[in-house]
């Protein structure tokens, strides 16, 4: 009985403590705020320590500006899910040039215990495939940044590029075309429109874009970061940008845990290993969550939040950062052992460790129930993104279907009729599957194939 007293007790004390740090929205970020957080850490056993930062002095809502990333509508969601609903773009495009990564399919036997592309926690491959870390600033433009620092270590990874050259590329490009989200969501999905207004935004589009757009190298288009402005401004320093574009020819994409699991019956060590091997064999994956407020205090360690999402720790807003590892059975400053994900943030090499921080996976209980708690990247609705270059002989006239020595709307129209059809003939496949590999069908790579042609006829004049 006295036993039993104790372990009340115990349970109360602690209780009582982990809700003795409230951090609400005019909470600020301070020596005592960090020491409050440690001492209940410390309290509590957690595996991580905050510490102090550019952020001194900033209360939690004036932060919470930073987390940028919106969450596509739900109706948007499930009929990319359903695969059933065509999305027009300013241009007439479909937005549906993803490619789907089949973790039931893929050879994961190769996969080591540890791997960092930015070699600075695992040395293997004992090469850096990063640039250094960037500052966002006081913006809403994580998903810009998350879209183009995982487009350049792609190009490293995939070969493009050399690891030791790898391009600084242009995250005030990619910011300036994002989406008007207000008539996004006033036409339930169906009509997609650029806007430079600092709203947030998502990889789904901005990785669409890079396709689309191309990025340039950011001493074409510097970062303009003006605090108090609701816009991100177009100034090209160079006004022969459009000749440094890079193109991507497609997205890998892997959907949530919940999804995986429901849609396609992955298990749980399928799930883990496909995104490994996005990260091994193509590069750092962008990814997205919903941040508890006590994460801009974040100094070291395994990041473990207090009561996420409640008001004592409530969620302020949603970010959009990378994937550039893991290490597996990590041995925590608490002793406690933990799988991890390294992540690389965009608030600068002050915060965290030199700009990174490292996160538990998704658990085996939380990924066969569903219920992923919001600040795990694997959790509902946030999905996995890597830019794809393809390396192929193919020229660009495989897409002028009219063979009238251009490649414009009328054959993209062609391409969407041919893939419209029910049962299309043996010729109509054969003239329309131009994705690579080629599948025996006209689905989504024939999309981003066209896409990648399509740039370079225009490069070409044709």
């Amino acid at each position: 009985m006295k036993k039993i007293t104790f372990v009340l007790i115990a349970l109360f004390l602690i209780s009582a403590f982990a809700f003795g740090v409230s951090l609400n929205t005019q909470t600020v970020m301070s020596t005592a705020t960090v020491e409050a957080i440690n001492a209940q850490n410390s309290q509590l056993g957690l595996p991580w320590k905050a510490g102090l930062n550019g952020f001194s002095g900033k209360t939690i809502e004036q932060l919470s500006v930073m987390n940028g990333w919106r969450p596509l509508p739900k109706d948007f969601v499930n009929a990319i899910l359903s695969k059933a609903k065509k999305l027009t773009t300013t241009d007439d495009m479909l937005m549906g040039s993803y490619t789907m990564f089949n973790p039931l399919t893929m050879d994961a036997s190769n996969l080591p215990t540890a791997y960092d592309l930015s070699n600075q926690f695992v040395q293997y491959p004992g090469i850096s495939y990063v640039t250094p870390v960037k500052d966002q600033g006081y913006h809403g433009t994580c998903w810009a940044f998350s879209t183009t620092e995982t487009f350049e270590t792609a190009l490293a990874m995939q070969g493009v590029v050399p690891y030791s050259n790898i391009p600084v590329l242009s995250t005030q490009f990619v910011a300036y075309h994002d989406i008007d989200w207000n008539l996004l969501i006033a036409a339930n999905g169906w009509v997609i429109q650029d806007s430079n207004f600092d709203a947030g935004g998502n990889q789904y589009f901005s990785m669409y874009n890079a396709i689309r757009y191309g990025i340039p190298p950011a001493t074409d288009f510097p970062t303009i970061s003006y605090e108090n402005s609701p816009w991100i401004e177009w100034d090209p320093q160079n006004p022969n940008w459009q000749k440094d574009l890079i193109y991507s020819q497609g997205t890998l994409l892997l959907l949530s845990a919940p999804e995986e699991a429901y849609y396609y019956n992955v298990s749980y060590n399928q799930y883990i290993d496909a995104i490994k091997t996005m990260i091994m064999k193509y590069g750092s994956v962008s990814v997205s969550y919903s941040v508890p407020a006590d994460f801009f205090g974040y100094q070291s360690g395994v990041y473990v939040p207090v009561n996420p999402g409640t008001s004592a720790n409530p969620y302020v807003g949603g970010h959009a950062v990378q994937i550039v590892g893991w290490i597996d059975n990590y041995v925590a400053s608490n002793g406690q052992t933990y799988n991890v994900w390294i992540v690389r943030n965009s608030w600068g090499s002050s915060w965290g460790m030199n700009g990174y921080w490292l996160q538990p996976w998704v658990t085996p209980q939380e990924y066969a129930s569903g219920n992923v708690p919001a600040w795990k990247f694997e959790s509902y609705g946030n999905w996995f993104f890597v830019p794809i270059f393809k390396t192929n002989n193919t020229v660009w006239s495989a897409a002028d279907f009219n063979n009238d020595g251009y490649v414009n709307m009328t054959d993209w129209n062609m391409l969407v009729n041919a893939m419209q059809q029910t049962n299309p003939s043996s010729q109509t496949i054969a003239k329309y599957d131009i994705g690579v590999p080629k599948t025996g069908k006209i689905g989504g790579g024939s999309l981003e194939q066209f896409m990648y042609l399509w740039n370079l006829a225009a490069q070409s004049g044709h």
